[in-house]
């Protein structure tokens, strides 16, 4: 288990599980659960050796073949890289809000998601988000992307470089 990214951030007796494998990560994003990507506005200021952090996103995301969440000024980026349908803006915590409420249809009118992927998220926020997530719904799994561990979010990252980062979302993409 690798410990939090925030040494203060201490989640009760339910506690994340670390993922250092690519195919581990994929297998868990390619089960047959209603998934929501929710990508945030650091994910367009985050470089990974040129290359903008919302753009894996926007792989993983097409993959998916899945509904996508921006938050923030993230929406102008993926308007045109993401069909139409499949995208809505909205505020991290109006998101949250819905993801815990059981009577909400999601974004497409289908019915509440049983996965949250997050990514491109300011630490604290979104770990604030993951908290209220898994402490007021016992039907969303939530996932993390970002580099970051997070012990809020069911499944994350460890703490690792950019070059690790890069490493994993590539392989992750490629497995997807």
């Amino acid at each position: 288990m690798a410990r939090p990214y925030q040494k203060a951030n201490i989640p009760g007796p339910e506690m994340g599980t670390t993922v250092y494998d690519p195919k581990v990560m994929a297998n868990l994003l390619k089960t047959d659960k209603r998934k929501v990507i929710i990508i945030g506005a650091e994910s367009i200021n985050w470089e990974l050796d040129g290359k903008k952090v919302a753009d894996y996103y926007i792989d993983i995301a097409n993959k998916l073949d899945c509904q996508v969440i921006s938050t923030g000024h993230v929406y102008k980026y993926l308007k045109d890289k993401i069909k139409k349908d499949k995208l809505r803006d909205m505020s991290l915590i109006n998101i949250t809000g819905r993801l815990v409420d059981k009577d909400w249809k999601g974004i497409d009118g289908k019915g509440q998601y049983n996965m949250a992927i997050f990514g491109g998220h300011l630490v604290y926020y979104v770990s604030q988000t993951m908290s209220r997530i898994k402490n007021f719904s016992n039907w969303v799994r939530t996932i993390d992307l970002d580099k970051f561990s997070h012990p809020n979010a069911r499944f994350s990252l460890p703490n690792i470089s950019d070059e690790d980062w890069k490493r994993f979302l590539e392989e992750l993409i490629e497995l997807l």
